[in-house]
């Protein structure tokens, strides 16, 4: 049995991949702003995280008002080491 398609049926389909296209474009425009709404009453902040390579990871984070850094691989247990004000502004003036 072969059934047509109406030209209503058409415009529903069209209309509402419109609509989504135009929805997607929106979020990504304003990313940033929804980012900034979501995270607001979050009390811990990733400052930098990288790879070191070989499965080796380090993230620098921060809650509260105390800084914190995890270095993590696969093979080993992470270690979170406490980190001074101190030692960050010392980290940050040799850069």
């Amino acid at each position: 049995m072969q059934e047509t398609f109406d030209f209503y049926t058409l415009i529903i389909i069209i209309t509402f991949l419109g609509a989504l296209l135009f929805l997607a474009f929106f979020i990504n425009k304003k990313k940033d702003f929804f980012k900034s709404k979501i995270n607001k009453n979050r009390s811990i902040d990733i400052i930098s995280s990288s790879l070191l390579g070989g499965g080796n990871r380090v993230i620098m984070f921060k809650v509260n008002k105390n800084n914190f850094l995890v270095v993590s691989s696969k093979n080993s247990i992470s270690n979170i080491l406490p980190l001074n004000d101190i030692e960050l502004a010392n980290t940050s003036e040799n850069n």
